[in-house]
């Protein structure tokens, strides 16, 4: 497959975790992607296709997980960084949104399976456990997810595969992966200003595991299952070709398991600052 990118050239401000930055993008031509826009692979693309339905809601309850103990936050440094961080979950929303809306021109059941994952998860789910356990369970879920966004963007650029999405899908899979990676100390930050509870950021990041790696595959799963140019066959080939990916992502991502559990534990140690900086620059 011969992966068209964008010449489209843009003045990107450049990483910087201590002073993080908005950048609005604008995303065009997600429309004219093929059907299986990442490396020509069914079994990659309808993974991807799902984290566009998990990525805009996720960023509202990331932001509302935040901004609930942002009184708290008396540090002139952090509360900058705050700010920051909710106005770039606030772009990364509106991007993947719009990869909702070409999934939607090209026949998936896109607001189907949204509405099965936001009555499941923000409607049965988060309030039983907000109810049992309070809202400071939430921010730690938050601090963990942005574990997993942040480790995930980090593999991505590592092993360059965001270059196998086609057009502006690649860039958009690259900026989103180079914030998560710049901002991917905030939430943890503002957890350990309202509480240094061990127990409560591990319990956070036991169900931030279960919750996301959960329902990426179920929702993986309903796209494929109503795609109707994938059969068994073609399931079992592609999930075959697909092992590649799959390897390097668990590899590094049971790595990241491991390290959240240190009590010393702190996301600027896992670095990767550099390496979002210089592939932004691609952009």
């Amino acid at each position: 497959m011969t992966v068209q990118t964008s010449a489209k050239k843009r003045n990107i401000k450049p990483i910087d975790a201590k002073s993080p930055s908005v950048r609005k993008m604008d995303f065009e031509g997600l429309d004219r992607l093929s059907d299986y826009y990442i490396a020509g692979n069914s079994f990659v693309t309808h993974t991807v296709n799902a984290y566009h339905i998990i990525f805009p809601e996720g960023e509202r309850f990331f932001i509302k997980s935040v901004k609930a103990f942002s009184d708290q936050v008396t540090d002139r440094g952090l509360q900058n960084r705050v700010k920051a961080f909710i106005g770039q979950e606030v772009q990364h929303g509106k991007e993947h949104e719009k990869a909702l809306e070409m999934l939607e021109k090209k026949g998936y059941p896109v607001s189907r399976i949204l509405k099965f994952y936001v009555k499941t998860a923000y409607s049965f789910f988060w309030p039983i456990l907000e109810f049992l356990f309070g809202k400071k369970l939430k921010l730690s879920v938050t601090a963990g997810l942005e574990h997993y966004t942040a480790t995930m963007g980090e593999i991505s650029l590592r092993h360059n595969l965001h270059d196998q999405a086609e057009g502006e899908m690649r860039n958009l899979l690259l900026w989103h992966a180079c914030e998560e990676i710049e901002h991917k100390s905030v939430a943890y930050d503002v957890l350990q200003t309202v509480s240094k509870s061990y127990l409560l950021r591990v319990f956070g990041f036991i169900i931030a595991s279960f919750m996301f790696w959960g329902y990426a595959v179920i929702i993986q799963h309903l796209f494929i299952l109503s795609d109707k140019n994938i059969g068994l066959k073609r399931y079992f080939a592609d999930m075959k070709n697909a092992g590649p990916y799959v390897s390097l992502l668990w590899t590094d991502i049971s790595k990241s398991f491991g390290i959240y559990f240190k009590r010393d534990f702190h996301p600027d140690q896992t670095g990767g600052y550099e390496l979002a900086n210089a592939a932004l620059a691609t952009i």
